[in-house]
C-alpha cells in the first residue's frame, strides 16, 4: 500500500472528506484503485459535495464487483448511486440502477441484505412518483429485512421512510413514532455518514411539515453538532444551515438567520444543492419581505421559483403590502387551489386568510380557518393550534364578532407566547387591539399596540412597526362618541377612500366598513361623506 493510499484511508476515518477524496484521486493516477477504495472515494466525494466524481466512481466500483462476482456488492454499489440520483430528482436514471441491480440479484438467485437495499430504493422511486401507499409498503418490507439481515443501517432509515409515508396517509401518531424509533436507532449504531445526514434531513423535513418545531429544533441541533464535527462536510451542511435558520427565523432572532442563510449560499454551489439553495433564496426573500425590503424580496422569490420552489405565500403577501390585493389574491388563491392535501394548504393558511380578508372575501377566509382548525385538531400540537386560533380571531373580527375574535386571540397569544414565537405573537397583539377598539376598550387596545411596536421594532419589521404605530396614533385621538375603530375609518373617509379600499386597509370586509360608516353619519348627525369629511379636517382627525 503506497503512502497517498494510506492517508487516504486515514482522511476517510476521520471523516475529511475532500482531503480523502483528493489524496485517493491522486493515488488513481499512479495506479487503479483496489475496490474498496473506489466506494471510500465515492463516498467522500458524495459527502465533499461532488456528484458528478460521486456517481462515476460508483459505477466503477459496481463494474468492478460485477467482473469478480461479488453480485452482492455490485448491487451495494448501483444501490447508493440510485439513492443519489433519487435524492436529487432523476427518477428515470435512478430508477433504472435498481432495476438493473433487482435483475442481478433475481438471475443469480442470492438471498442477502442487498434485498431490503433495493426495496429501499423502490419505495423512494414510488413515494416521489406520488404513490405514497406503495413506497409505504415497500419501506415496511425493507425494514423486515434490515431486521431479518441484522442491518441498523436499512432498519433505521427504511423506518424513518415508512413514518414519512404514514404521516402523508394521515396516519400521523404511527408515523411519527417511527421517525423516532429510526432516528434513536442511527444515533445508536455504526452507520455511514451518509444514512446518517440522510436521515437527520428526513426526519427534520417530517417535523416541519406537522409544524413539530420542538421535534424541529431537537434534531436540528443534533445535526448541527454532527455537521460541525466534520468540517469538510458539503452535502449536508446546507441543508443544516437552513434547518437552523427556520428556527432562528421562528423564534425572532433574524440577523442570525440572515447570516445562516448566507453561508448556505456560500456552501451551496453544487447542483445537488439546488432544492436546499431554493429554500434558502424563498427564506431569504421572506425575511427580506418583512424587513421592508421589497426589491431584495422579489428578487429571491424569483431566484427560489427558477430553482423550482413555489414562492408563495411570500411573494403574494409582498404583492399586498405594495397595495396590489387583487394580485396578491390572484396568486394565493392559485397557491392554495394547487396544493394537493389539508396539510400542504395549512402550510399557505396564513397567507391566504389574510389575502383573502384583505379583498373582503371573507367567507374564503373563513372556511380556510375551518379546515386547519381541523388539521391543528388532529395533530395536536401546539404551533399549528395556535396559528388556528390567531386566523380564527382575524375572521371573527372581519366577520364584526369582536368579543368571540378576542377569546380565541388571548388563547393565541398564550400559544405563542409558550413557543417562544416573537413576531407572531406581536401579530396576534395587533389583533388584540383591533378587537378591543371594536368593544369600546381603547386603554388595553394602546398597550397591546405599544407591546406589538417593541416587537416589531427590534425585529426591524418595519411595515408592522408603520401599521401599529398609525393604529396607536388612531386609538389615541377623542372624539364625539365615536370608538377607536370609528375614527380610523373616519379617517380614511376625510382621504377620500371607498368602502373596498378602505376594508382593505383596514383588513376588515367590506359589509363591516359599510356599518361603521352609517355609526359614524348616526353618532355625529352629519348627512352624507362628505360632510364627515368636512368634520375631520375640523377636528384634526384626518
Amino acid at each position: 500500500m503506497g503512502e497517498g493510499i494510506g492517508r487516504a484511508r486515514d482522511a476517510f476515518n476521520r471523516q475529511a472528506w475532500r482531503r480523502a477524496y483528493d489524496e485517493l484521486s491522486a493515488a488513481a493516477v499512479v495506479e487503479p484503485l483496489e475496490v474498496d477504495d473506489l466506494e471510500r472515494l465515492a463516498s467522500a466525494a458524495y459527502l465533499a459535495g461532488l456528484s458528478d466524481q460521486s456517481r462515476s466512481a460508483w459505477i466503477s466500483a459496481h463494474e468492478r464487483y460485477a467482473d469478480i462476482g461479488d453480485v452482492a456488492r455490485a448491487v451495494r454499489c448501483a444501490f447508493w448511486l440510485a439513492f443519489a440520483l433519487l435524492n436529487a430528482g432523476d427518477l428515470a436514471r435512478g430508477g433504472g440502477w435498481v432495476d438493473r441491480a433487482q435483475r442481478l440479484l433475481d438471475d443469480r438467485k442470492i438471498d442477502c441484505v442487498e434485498r431490503g437495499y433495493l426495496r429501499y430504493a423502490a419505495a423512494m422511486r414510488a413515494t416521489f412518483s406520488g404513490d405514497v401507499s406503495a413506497g409505504c409498503a415497500a419501506f415496511h418490507a425493507a425494514a423486515e429485512i434490515g431486521v431479518l439481515f441484522h442491518a441498523p443501517e436499512l432498519a433505521a432509515l427504511a423506518r424513518i421512510g415508512e413514518g414519512r409515508c404514514l404521516i402523508y396517509l394521515d396516519q400521523v401518531d404511527e408515523g411519527v413514532a417511527l421517525l423516532d424509533e429510526g432516528m434513536v436507532a442511527i444515533e445508536a449504531n455504526d452507520v455511514s455518514a451518509i444514512a446518517m445526514g440522510d436521515a437527520y434531513c428526513t426526519v427534520i423535513e417530517g417535523c416541519n411539515e406537522l409544524f413539530d418545531v420542538r421535534r424541529a429544533h431537537a434534531w436540528t441541533a443534533a445535526l448541527s453538532r454532527w455537521v460541525e464535527a466534520q468540517p469538510e462536510l458539503m452535502l449536508y451542511r446546507g441543508q443544516c444551515l437552513i434547518h437552523r435558520a427556520e428556527m432562528l427565523y421562528l423564534r425572532g432572532d433574524w440577523d442570525a438567520a440572515v447570516d445562516q442563510i448566507e453561508e448556505a449560499f456560500r456552501r451551496l454551489a453544487d447542483p445537488t444543492g439546488q432544492p436546499t439553495l431554493a429554500a434558502a433564496a424563498y427564506l431569504k426573500g421572506d425575511l427580506s419581505r418583512l424587513r421592508g425590503q421589497n426589491r431584495y424580496a422579489e428578487a429571491e422569490f424569483r431566484l427560489a421559483s427558477e430553482l423550482g420552489r413555489d414562492p408563495q405565500p411570500g411573494l403574494a403577501l409582498l404583492r399586498l403590502a405594495t397595495g396590489k390585493v387583487e394580485a396578491a389574491a390572484a396568486a394565493i388563491r392559485r397557491a392554495y387551489r394547487e396544493a394537493g392535501d389539508p396539510m400542504s394548504r395549512a402550510r399557505l393558511a396564513a397567507g391566504y386568510v389574510e389575502i383573502t380578508i384583505a379583498s373582503s372575501d371573507v367567507a374564503a377566509a373563513r372556511s380556510a380557518v375551518d379546515e386547519l382548525g381541523i388539521v391543528a385538531g388532529a395533530l395536536g400540537l401546539p404551533l399549528p393550534t395556535a396559528l388556528h386560533l390567531q386566523l380564527l380571531g382575524a375572521v371573527l373580527l372581519a366577520e364584526g364578532q369582536p368579543e368571540p375574535a378576542l377569546s380565541a386571540l388571548r388563547h393565541a397569544l398564550a400559544g405563542w407566547r409558550e413557543l417562544d414565537v416573537a413576531y407572531e405573537a406581536a401579530r396576534t397583539r395587533m389583533l388584540i387591539a383591533a378587537a378591543c377598539q371594536a368593544v369600546g376598550d381603547d386603554d388595553s387596545a394602546e398597550m397591546e399596540l405599544a407591546s406589538a411596536i417593541l416587537v416589531f421594532d427590534h425585529l426591524n419589521a418595519v411595515h408592522d412597526a408603520a401599521a401599529a404605530r398609525a393604529r396607536l396614533r388612531v386609538a389615541a385621538i377623542p372624539a364625539s362618541g365615536l370608538t377607536s375603530r370609528e375614527q380610523e375609518v373616519l379617517a380614511h373617509i376625510a382621504k377620500g377612500l371607498t368602502n373596498r379600499q378602505i376594508a382593505e386597509r383596514l383588513v376588515v370586509s367590506e359589509k363591516t366598513v359599510a356599518t361603521h360608516v352609517g355609526h359614524i353619519l348616526t353618532k355625529l348627525g352629519l348627512p352624507s361623506r362628505t360632510a364627515a369629511t368636512a368634520y375631520a379636517y375640523e377636528h384634526g382627525l384626518q
